[in-house]
């Protein structure tokens, strides 16, 4: 039985010391004996770097102007970047990163003269040797071989899209007749540094004015007047210019003055929003609607409450008993408000309607942000730059009408664009400064394939499915729709209800990752309905009946639902890196996708899991014992944390026992940098004390490793989601040798010209110690050795749970 608190660690400041150095590579040579090889790529370097030279000097007063610089696969680590000897900061800024390996600087003629004297510098045979006598590559030579490419970006560097689909897109969607343009600079990167960088600040100002003269038609708008981090441009043409004669020549006249305009880097076209939903309407139901009753809330009840992004939630008097506010922006008519509803009634009684499928009993209370509709028209009437205005809406609604004890937001809507595993789109990014600006969570879909696109019904062992798989025609269409790479907030994928077997598995129809680079897209899943094999979900119509659906945009209320009840049932706001930390540690990944054969795909379904629940989460059988550290870790330091293995799981000299560690920090993010804009990694460690047989020496062994081939940053990043703001690990030990003394450690590492915050970066540790036997009396044995070693441990507070009548 669950009746052993979680136990937070207190004063967790006193295991804060100074780390013990180490770590990182040195100048390597990567041409080792290929010298032959190495002269060939230096000329070659130098022909680019020329070629550069002159395209810019041809710009005339220009003359600035912004290099890609593409490092081998081999030299993705932050040693082996080029900023030592070619590309110096202080001369030859870096202003960005694409994919992995694309680093953007700012260049001028005259300071490419200074890349080219570094190149050629670069010595053509290594002779110099170090203190061990090794041959020791220069920084020059070192950085030259890291270097693939040096090149001006291209058209198709630029924008992913043609006049003519152009044209199809402002004519066919109201509501994201925009182009979000990103620049190499802008005020806020520029800010603090014009002295230095005179021609970038021209530039800028030529290009703001040179825009502005493409037509008096045009509405633009830089995201630094709000939101300062997220570095984009808006470019709106108007709908009455949409529909005159001249909209082809305007639109003709933006694309190319953007295409010609050296400061710009990349740009789209906006992104049309949608709801996450497999809709099933009124007129195709096959039976007719049951009249569902609700329970009422009970006066005097503090509730968990959930706020509700959509199109409005019906106000008959039963649903909006479990009202906790209304923003009603669009003032839609309760028949168009079935979508909103519909995730209301999962967040009240879902449970009840829905029976066996995992779905917290207590109920919610909902606040219902009104600022979506699916009338076209109307929606750019009130959002013309769509998403991205709704967004502004919310920010400013959140900062006057949002409820204190609201944390959790869902948001089952997406703009119909895909993730870039290379990027951090500004969809995201606008999420997570909300987030971080009004310390709430968003909960969203993972968005849905249409019919078309839907895969064909998971199968019932591994082999299949990868065979299933391999064969999906659509391939690379189906990922995640945006802001689903959200790095603060938690994406969710769609599973069929659970079986009389309590099996499930992927839905036919919910988007899949990967949607980063680096991290776990979706983060979880849950139940989203079936209708192909009869077993929807069941939830509320505007009517107050009890209607079927399917879709991500049910599934992601019943994590948010989770996540709002786990708030509000323990004492005392919890950091957002605590709840995510919990919800992280005790998901567990549905039966047909723990497999170790599906383990490079079970995570772009299903992320890490179907979330625990909440009684599991805060409390733990007397087998097993979870320990919580919260902690901000300043710049230099690391947490490293001493304690013994509970005795219970020594036996004869050797260890054995469970173990599973989750972190969750919260690092400073720069979407300049694309696949890189998370620009702080924090890890955690567990290490035992083992003694060499040979020297009689003690030293700590790590005991912990993620499953990942090879030692590449690029494995590294893939599969030990190394960079990724959330990681978790866990092992068995069966007979492990070694001392009963254990460390655990949290240390950082920050990117190549990166710093990291002088106020530190915040985290959760969560560490649980169990017997997989289930007989060892894990909790008192540990517990007793921590208090007695003079850790101070406190349970983790939890209050009453809020019932309904």
């Amino acid at each position: 039985m669950a009746n052993n608190p979680v136990q937070v660690v207190l004063q967790t400041d006193q295991y804060m010391k100074l780390p013990e150095g180490g770590g990182g590579g040195g100048a390597k040579d990567f041409y080792e004996d290929r010298d032959e090889e190495f002269k060939r790529h230096k000329q070659q370097l130098l022909k680019q770097v020329e070629s550069i030279r002159t395209a810019l000097s041809r710009t005339g007063p220009r003359q600035v102007g912004y290099v890609k610089v593409r490092l081998q696969s081999n030299a993705l680590a932050k040693s082996h970047r080029p900023v030592d000897a070619l590309f110096k900061p202080k001369s030859l800024p870096l202003v960005g990163s694409g994919a992995l390996g694309e680093l953007y600087f700012e260049v001028t003629p005259d300071t490419l003269e200074s890349v080219a004297d570094a190149i050629s510098g670069a010595e053509e045979k290594v002779t110099k040797r170090d203190a061990k006598n090794k041959l020791q590559a220069s920084a020059a030579r070192s950085e030259t071989g890291a270097i693939e490419e040096i090149a001006l970006p291209s058209l198709q560097d630029k924008r992913a899209f043609s006049f003519e689909t152009a044209i199809d897109h402002f004519e066919r969607w109201p509501g994201a007749r925009y182009f979000t343009v990103e620049l190499f600079v802008d005020e806020e990167s520029l800010d603090g540094s014009s002295r230095n960088r005179a021609a970038a600040l021209a530039e800028l100002q030529r290009f703001r004015t040179g825009l502005e003269g493409v037509s008096r038609h045009l509405k633009t708008w830089a995201s630094g007047e709000e939101w300062r981090d997220l570095h984009i441009t808006t470019v709106q043409i108007p709908a009455s210019t949409v529909k005159s004669r001249q909209f082809n020549g305007i639109l003709e006249a933006v694309i190319q003055y953007l295409d010609h305009s050296p400061l710009v880097r990349r740009y789209a076209l906006g992104a049309v929003v949608t709801r996450g939903q497999q809709s099933v309407r009124t007129s195709t139901r096959t039976a007719p609607a049951l009249s569902a009753a609700l329970p009422k809330p009970q006066p005097g009840i503090d509730y968990p409450i959930v706020g509700v992004v959509d199109a409005g939630i019906s106000r008959k008097k039963s649903i909006s008993a479990w009202s906790a506010g209304t923003v009603d922006y669009m003032r839609e008519p309760d028949s168009d408000r079935d979508h909103g509803t519909f995730i209301a009634g999962l967040l009240i009684n879902g449970a009840s309607f829905n029976p066996n499928q995992r779905i917290e009993q207590d109920p919610c209370k909902f606040f219902d942000y009104d600022l979506f509709t699916e009338d076209e028209d109307k929606f750019e009437g009130n959002f013309q730059q769509g998403f991205i205005d709704m967004m502004r809406q919310l920010d400013q609604e959140l900062s006057g009408s949002k409820p204190e004890n609201m944390r959790v937001i869902n948001l089952s809507l997406n703009p119909e664009s895909m993730t870039d595993q290379n990027g951090y789109s500004p969809y995201a990014a606008i999420l997570d400064e909300i987030a971080d600006k009004h310390d709430v969570i968003f909960v969203i879909s993972a968005g849905n394939l249409e019919s078309a696109k839907s895969r064909s019904r998971w199968p019932d062992s591994a082999t299949p499915a990868l065979q299933q798989l391999a064969t999906y025609r659509q391939l690379g269409a189906d990922r995640i729709y945006v802001p689903g790479e959200t790095a603060r907030n938690l994406t969710v994928g769609a599973l069929e209800p659970i079986d009389h077997l309590g099996l499930t598995r992927p839905a036919r129809y919910s988007r899949r990752g990967p949607a980063t680079s680096a991290g776990i897209k979706p983060d979880f899943a849950h139940v989203g309905g079936c209708l192909a094999t009869n077993n929807p979900l069941k939830s509320l119509d505007h009517a107050g009946d009890l209607i079927p659906d399917e879709g991500t945009s049910f599934a992601a209320p019943l994590v948010a639902k989770t996540l709002a009840i786990l708030d509000h049932r323990i004492e005392g706001r919890q950091p957002r890196d605590v709840l995510m930390a919990l919800m992280y540690h005790f998901a567990k990944m549905p039966a047909l996708l723990d497999d170790k054969l599906l383990n490079a795909v079970s995570k772009d379904f299903a992320g890490f899991g179907i979330p625990g629940s909440v009684d599991d989460m805060l409390a733990t059988d007397d087998t097993s014992i979870t320990l919580v550290f919260q902690d901000t870790l300043k710049p230099r330091m690391e947490l490293s944390f001493d304690f013994e293995w509970p005795s219970v799981l020594v036996e004869n000299g050797s260890t054995r026992g469970e173990v599973e560690l989750t972190i969750v920090y919260s690092p400073p993010f720069d979407r300049r940098h694309q696949a890189e804009f998370t620009r702080v990694n924090l890890d955690a460690y567990l290490r035992q004390e083992t003694v060499n047989k040979r020297t009689g020496k003690f030293s700590y062994s790590g005991r912990l490793k993620p499953d990942h081939p090879g030692v590449l940053e690029k494995n590294l990043i893939a599969h030990g989601a190394k960079w990724w703001p959330v990681k978790r690990y866990s092992r068995t030990f069966s007979r492990l040798e070694g001392t009963s003394n254990w460390r655990l450690v949290v240390d950082s590492l920050t990117r190549a010209g990166a710093d990291y915050p002088e106020s530190g970066v915040t985290f959760a540790v969560i560490l649980t110690i169990s017997d997989p036997e289930k007989r060892a009396d894990v909790f008192a044995s540990a517990r007793r050795a921590l208090v007695t070693k003079g850790v101070s441990l406190r349970d983790v507070r939890t209050q009453a749970r809020a019932r309904a009548r």
